[in-house]
């Protein structure tokens, strides 16, 4: 076809702008028919995301960052930059076109034995052997299971025997420059994996039985935490939303920042988003008694935050929310040393600069305050740490490294 319409035109050697203009109609044609199975709105995603059914073997993490440079503003917290797709646009279009080879071939159903390794490895994703290697890593996630409890997922969580920490929830006179404060244990753990490749990921229905097709493995008795993690995550995105609450759970990069830009932008989504994190949080204090130094508010439009919080999959995947009536403030973190009276005594001075060299500076944390808790559940974890219920007072907790928030830029 491209040879017939060549030789067509009046000139010997064709002018290269008209073969540039034939493969994007040729390249346009082929991404359409791989998008137009999808229920997700893609609007959000531009046509240079789009690589043309593998006719070339650029990284799908390469259109990735792209699409984040079109979207967000500053910089892009590590938690989301280390999740990219290593697949090539090749590969990504070959599983698209043939979801089949995703799963494991025939006789290989075996739990033990799952042949999609390919598809794994290419796709950097926590199946086959490597459940066995993640069932000896993963904890239960502070956000998640003691955080954000909903009827379903709590009957789920009573069954795992959490004990709460009494200082995972705390109040919003705590975050003062100055104050001693303990810190919950926040360091988590989960298998390193990456997002899949949208065409992909919007190819597996977010259910038990359409995991368990292609992730045999979690059947395993050698999987049974990470077989209880997967449902608890099910659990949590299945469950109804609370009054004031917009709910998602994104399984690929285009619906995690499609998600977070529509709530805080409306259905036009004109302008770009700002992510936030935890930084250092493996510093040297988390989980004892530290002191806080400068708080600083971050103040979205209109107030609006977008919570993120990483959850179990075999792939890359998040619980997101936007609350009502919230706060969200960027917390120094000092460690309490033999100089404590001087970090003090620094971090006092709530308009200056904390001398980081000599107040020995541990982290900066995320808190996020829900100033209203009318609507949660009465037998939320909060409220027994709190000592109150709902509707009686706000309600902060901590983001770990896994966690990140977004509001829009300015």
């Amino acid at each position: 076809m491209a040879a017939a319409l060549i030789s067509s035109l009046p000139h010997p050697h064709p002018h290269p702008l008209l073969l540039i203009i034939f493969f994007f109609i040729l390249i346009s044609s082929i991404v359409a028919a791989l998008a137009s199975s999808s229920s997700f709105d893609d609007s959000l995603i531009h046509e240079d995301d789009r690589d043309g059914g593998g006719l070339v073997s650029v990284s799908v993490s390469v259109e990735q960052l792209a699409f984040l440079s079109r979207n967000v503003a500053g910089e892009v917290p590590p938690a989301i930059l280390t999740k990219l797709s290593p697949m090539t646009a090749h590969d990504s279009a070959r599983y698209a076109l043939n979801p089949d080879l995703m799963t494991p071939g025939p006789g290989d159903h075996d739990a033990n034995n799952n042949n999609n390794d390919d598809f794994c490895s290419l796709a950097h994703l926590a199946c086959a052997s490597a459940f066995h290697d993640s069932a000896k890593t993963v904890t239960n996630t502070y956000t998640t299971t003691k955080t954000y409890a909903t009827p379903r997922a709590a009957a789920l969580n009573s069954n795992n025997k959490v004990k709460e920490d009494p200082f995972s929830f705390f109040r919003r006179s705590l975050l003062k420059s100055g104050n001693r404060i303990r810190l919950p244990d926040l360091h988590e753990s989960l298998p390193d994996r990456s997002f899949l490749p949208f065409p992909l990921a919007s190819r597996i229905p977010l259910n038990y039985s359409a995991l368990l097709r292609i992730f045999p493995a979690l059947s395993s008795e050698s999987s049974i935490n990470l077989d209880a993690l997967v449902r608890n995550t099910l659990a949590y995105c299945s469950a109804p939303q609370i009054a004031g609450e917009t709910k998602s759970c994104p399984t690929s990069l285009e619906e995690l920042v499609g998600f977070a830009k529509s709530s805080l932008l409306g259905n036009g989504n004109l302008g770009k988003i700002v992510g936030l994190a935890s930084k250092n949080m493996d510093a040297k204090g988390l989980g004892d008694e530290v002191v806080v130094g400068e708080v600083k508010e971050y103040e979205g439009v209109d107030n609006k935050i977008v919570a993120c919080h990483e959850a179990f999959l075999p792939f890359a995947a998040y619980f997101c929310h936007s609350l009502s009536s919230t706060k969200l403030y960027g917390v120094e973190i000092l460690v309490v040393d033999d100089a404590a009276g001087e970090i003090m005594k620094k971090a006092s001075k709530s308009t200056s600069a904390i001398d980081n060299t000599t107040a020995a500076a541990a982290a900066t944390m995320l808190a996020i305050c829900h100033m209203d808790t009318s609507a949660w559940p009465k037998d939320h974890v909060a409220f027994k740490i709190l000592k109150t219920g709902a509707g009686q007072g706000e309600a902060c907790h901590w983001f770990t490294m896994l966690d990140v928030a977004w509001i829009a830029a300015h």
